[in-house]
């Protein structure tokens, strides 16, 4: 692993849907070369696969935020299960992620209006353990 590897890296992980042809034009190097390098870390799994993009304000998901949960539970990993089941309709769970500090989850969800958020809530506390929430919007992101 070298710095050109870590530069594929960093370009791939941004436009994962760029050709072999400009990677080897953007970072001087020969198709050949380009192609070899992706294909070990590919067999490294450090890069574990391709994504889309995905505009969600055009799928009409203009409404994001951060929900923080507070639970008492002794098994965290069925908790995350409890919560990858919730199904509400209009609403993402994009991220959910065991924390530290004042709160124990914290999830990043989108929907299409606030009344998906007070839909999450009312299903949130039918979650055994869950015992408290706070709820922000995100108006805006450096990253998305």
């Amino acid at each position: 692993m070298d710095s050109i590897d870590m530069q594929l890296i960093k370009i791939i992980e941004k436009e994962g849907r760029i050709s072999h042809e400009e990677l080897s034009k953007r970072l001087n190097l020969s198709r050949p070369a380009i192609h070899n390098r992706v294909n070990k870390l590919e067999e490294q799994q450090i890069i574990s696969g391709y994504k889309a993009s995905i505009n969600w304000v055009k799928l009409g998901y203009t409404t994001n935020a951060l929900v923080s949960l507070r639970v008492r539970t002794t098994n965290y990993d069925n908790m995350l299960i409890e919560l990858k089941k919730l199904e509400i309709p209009k609403l993402v769970i994009e991220e959910c992620h065991i924390v530290t500090g004042t709160w124990c989850i914290m999830m990043k969800v989108r929907c299409t209006t606030p009344l998906e958020l007070k839909a999450l809530q009312d299903e949130l506390y039918k979650v055994d353990g869950i015992k408290e929430s706070s709820t922000s919007l995100i108006l805006s992101s450096l990253y998305d």
